[in-house]
């Protein structure tokens, strides 16, 4: 079936969300023409600017497997060597000089690439693998229950419409798996009774992709500055020689505090990056994209459907991959 098409009843797998889990999940389900696979996703359309843009030499290897690494490796910015910047004889010195990935790790490269441009490869693996699995975009899991003693399809979801003029609309579709890559706030993990349990940093960062001229002589390295009184921030160059990324440390917030609540925006990124560069200039000409984010370490208290004492005697049906079991 095509997105648009009338959605079926039954499917073997439900995934929920079109991340990189879900993606990742989806091109290697959609090879296997006996597996009917659906993938949902709240959004309307792909992703076009990206959020994790940094691809680990493990991610390589991955892409690798899927044969589009070679792909990434001409389309990306190497990551080769990681710069130090901190006060010394100069408010801020080079005091470290690293190779980015140990010998021995990997034969593939650290690279940074746009996460959405990771999605279209995925996606166009997807289309032309033997089942031609595409998204359904504008939907998104409101609940689920699970019947353990069904044979099949056990699970029965109940899908949200989230497009203008269908919010609050539902489908129900009954599935032998669903496997939630519906991020940190996930529904599907929250169907199951799972939650995420750690601790936050009450800090704010922010992140942000420039188009800037500046004298600090690193721009386009992957540089860790440390001022003596700001706080710190990481530069990342970006693919096409042009944009910077820039991770900056923000405020310290509240124990109970949602970084919402300050009503920062990318001003006072840009403020707090120029005052942690200094004596070095930052002249922003342009965003192109930012964000800002609380800091924090939390893992789900269940991976999957079945109650801890239910171990030995069956299978799950409903499982967690990606932020919905960590963050």
């Amino acid at each position: 079936r095509h997105p648009g098409d009338p959605l079926p009843d039954t499917v073997d797998v439900l995934i929920a969300g079109s991340g990189p889990a879900g993606l990742c999940l989806a091109a290697q389900l959609a090879r296997v023409p006996q597996i009917r696979t659906m993938v949902i996703e709240p959004k309307l359309t792909p992703m076009e600017k990206g959020q994790a843009d940094g691809i680990s030499v493990r991610s390589m290897e991955m892409f690798q497997a899927f044969g589009f690494a070679e792909k990434v490796k001409r389309e990306s910015v190497w990551i080769n060597e990681t710069t130090f910047w901190a006060p010394g004889e100069a408010p801020l010195t080079r005091v470290a000089r690293v190779q980015d990935v140990p010998d021995g790790i990997s034969e593939m490269p650290h690279v940074l690439i746009n996460q959405a441009r990771v999605h279209d490869m995925y996606l166009d693996l997807m289309r032309h693998s033997p089942t031609r699995l595409e998204v359904d975009y504008g939907m998104k899991v409101a609940t689920l229950s699970i019947d353990p003693d069904a044979a099949e399809y056990p699970v029965t979801v109940t899908l949200e419409h989230t497009a203008p003029g269908r919010e609050g609309q539902t489908t129900t579709v009954r599935a032998n798996y669903v496997i939630g890559c519906d991020g940190a706030r996930s529904n599907v993990r929250a169907a199951i009774g799972g939650a995420l349990h750690g601790d936050a940093a009450h800090q704010a960062w922010g992140v942000i992709d420039v188009l800037a001229t500046t004298d600090f002589p690193d721009w386009r390295m992957k540089s860790f500055v440390r001022s003596k009184d700001e706080g710190i921030l990481m530069v990342l160059p970006r693919e096409g020689g042009q944009l910077v990324r820039l991770y900056v440390e923000l405020d310290a917030l509240g124990e109970h505090e949602r970084v919402a609540e300050r009503g920062m925006a990318a001003d006072d990124i840009i403020a707090k990056a120029q005052r942690i560069f200094g004596p070095f200039s930052l002249d922003v000409k342009e965003v192109v994209w930012w964000s800002i984010y609380e800091i924090g370490h939390r893992l789900t208290d269940r991976f999957d459907d079945v109650p801890p004492g239910d171990v030995a005697t069956r299978a799950p049906r409903v499982m967690l991959a990606g932020d919905a079991c960590h963050t």
